[in-house]
Parts: C-alpha cells; structure tokens; sequence
C-alpha cells in the first residue's frame, strides 16, 4: 500500500505547537496502519523536486492509493520563509495531476480563523488584502481537486457553505496517543480533605483562551489545586489579568513541553478545558483535549462548545457554564463524591480506543479508497 503525504511547509520533528505536532502524528499513522508513504514537504523547490519524482513514478507504474494533505495555518502560496507568493502552482500542480490519474485527495483544514474580525485585527490595508483573497484562493483550488476536505467539527461547516465544497466536508479531529498509563494512587478513589484535587491546564493564554473564571473559582478551595501549563511570555502578556493569582498557594503557573508534562499528568485528576465560549471557541476541537484523553484523564467543558459536545456524546467528563459559580458548584461536588471521578475515567478508557491516531489515518483510508 502507497499514499502521498503533504504538507505545505518543512515538517518540525521538534514541533511544540499543535499546529506542527498533528501533520507529525497523521504521518506517524499511516506508517503505523501499514502504509509506505511519499512526503512531499518543505519549501516550493523541495515539494517540486518531489512532485518530479512523483510524475516519474507515475509514469513507470507505481500506484498510489491516494494523497492526504495537511494544509498551513498561512494560506498555500504564502508558506516561504518571507511569504510571498513566488510559487503559486507547485501545490495545486500537485493536486491537480492526481486527480488526472485518478488518485483521490483529501485535505485537513486547519483553521477558519481568518474568517474573524479578530484576524483582521492583525493586519491592514493590502497585507491584510492579500492574505484574505490567498485564503479565498485555497478554497476555490480545493473545490477543484479535493474528494474530500476535513475540519475538526461539523460546527466549522457553516463557514464553508460554498458550492463546490459543500459535499466534500467532514470531520477529523485530532487523536489520542496509544500510550499506556500506569495504574497508581490517581486511578484510585481519593480522599479529598487529605489531599487536594488536582486540576490541569495546558495551552495557550489571552485572546480566546480566558482561564480566569477558572482561577477565580479555585484561589479560595483549599480542596483544589491547579497547575497552569504555558508559554513563558503569554503568562508575561496576560499578567494584568492573570498575575494577581500567583500569591495563592494552590494555583501554580509552569513552562513545560514535551516529556516534561509527562509527572503534571501523572498527578493531576481532572483536566480543564473551560473557556469563555465565542463563536471562535465553539467549533475547536484542541489538540490538548485528546492528550487529555491520551492520559485518561476526565475533563472539565464549556458548555456549547464542540469539544464540550465531544465530552457529553463519550461521558469523559463534565460539560458546565463557564461561570465562577458552576465551576466552583462542580469542583465542591467532585471533591464530595470521588466515585465520580473513577466512573469517568472508565469512559476515557473506552473513548481513548475510538480515538487513536491509527483510526484517523484508518478513516482516511476508507474514504478515498
């Protein structure tokens, strides 16, 4: 088995991002389930030296089940390193010689986040002009050539009510990894009044990622403990809403990645997932949300949102208002009733197994065969 891989930027084995962690783990995946697979990464010259190969190949015989492409955050034609658009066929050529030799293309996209009045906020007069019509123009080259084109939930669909598109969308949202977590004293019911719940939180700050009411609901609970996973500088961004909370002993600000998280999740026993709901926040689907489940570890949701919608169809977790009151009614609840805690992680055993990354690229698989 054959299939095509690409992606319109250099592949960061290093990535911290969950931007450049995803293409990483959907590559990893298809390798996994069996398939040998061609990458067509990098910059333009690099993706055209490939797609050479590819043709030539082609040409002698070799068949290829199909091409998966993970797009940019940044428009196709704009991902060189100083994002002018100085080669702007080399991917749609791509594309565009699969679908004449019959090899189906399927398409994740990231990310409608231009599409907001926050992302014109970025940038004006004719930068801001020429991203958006680049947008615009990877859409009109994906109603050409795509089978099908994937978003992380059906919420984000409305944004994509064009014509050509409109019969080729569906879902793939991130996976989990098949890890095995150890059985310990987590996995056990707790006594509460002896030992604080534990709550973790890992992502971004400010902008659409608003954890104070969390912070404010937990600084007063000497039940509860959070530890605040992010970025060195978005924690020195948000500090005039954020900092105050630093003097409370049981909230606890990190910047870790990588296997550095690895004793956070160990010890925590719930993961939060509350954010003020937007129309933004309302269809994500946060890559951290199935690293949570990866660790077996029940959440807390807004209710609303996709991801809290996720948590309600698979029970691992709590979906609530995101309002001081709910989030400090539902802490006090889990700290009187740790059974509950053990019946969800139950459901993130059973979710995790319908979740892998495997089953993505399995997904994939089936649909353009």
């Amino acid at each position: 088995m054959k299939c095509i891989y690409h992606i319109p930027i250099p592949l960061d084995p290093n990535a911290k991002s969950a931007s450049g962690i995803r293409p990483q783990k959907m590559l990893q995946a298809f390798k996994d389930i069996g398939y040998d697979v061609t990458v067509v990464s990098g910059y333009a010259k690099e993706r055209k030296k490939r797609f050479d190969e590819i043709k030539t190949q082609v040409k002698n015989g070799v068949k290829f089940d199909f091409l998966y492409s993970e797009s940019s955050t940044m428009p196709t034609i704009l991902t060189e390193p100083h994002h002018m658009p100085i080669h702007p066929f080399v991917d749609f050529s791509l594309f565009r010689f699969c679908k004449k030799n019959g090899i189906k293309i399927g398409l994740f996209y990231r990310d409608i986040y231009w599409k907001f009045d926050i992302y014109k906020k970025t940038m004006h007069g004719l930068k801001l002009w020429g991203a958006l019509a680049s947008y615009r123009y990877d859409l009109f080259q994906y109603g050409k050539f795509l089978d099908k084109l994937y978003v992380p939930d059906q919420k984000v669909f409305k944004f994509l009510d064009y014509p050509r598109l409109k019969d080729k969308l569906d879902t793939l949202p991130p996976g989990c990894e098949a890890r095995e977590v150890l059985k310990g004293k987590k996995n056990e019911l707790r006594n509460f009044e002896k030992e604080p719940l534990q709550i973790f939180y890992v992502g971004g700050l400010g902008g659409q990622y608003q954890i104070s009411e969390l912070l404010e609901a937990v600084k007063d609970n000497p039940l509860c403990e959070v530890t605040v996973c992010c970025r060195q500088e978005e924690w020195e961004n948000n500090q005039d809403i954020l900092g105050e909370y630093c003097r409370f002993f049981n909230i606890h600000i990190i910047h870790e990645s990588g296997r550095k998280l690895d004793k956070y999740y160990e010890e925590a026993d719930i993961c939060s997932l509350l954010f003020k709901p937007d129309i933004y926040i309302e269809m994500a689907m946060p890559y951290k949300a199935f690293e949570y489940l990866s660790w077996l570890k029940p959440v807390l949701a807004s209710k609303g949102t996709a991801i809290g919608n996720f948590v309600e169809q698979h029970d691992t977790g709590w979906v609530i208002e995101y309002t001081i009151p709910e989030i400090k009614k539902m802490l006090n609840q889990l700290v009187e009733n740790p059974e509950l805690l053990y019946q969800k992680r139950n459901a993130c055993i059973e979710a995790k197994k319908e979740n892998l990354w495997t089953m993505r690229a399995e997904k994939v698989a089936e649909d353009l065969k």
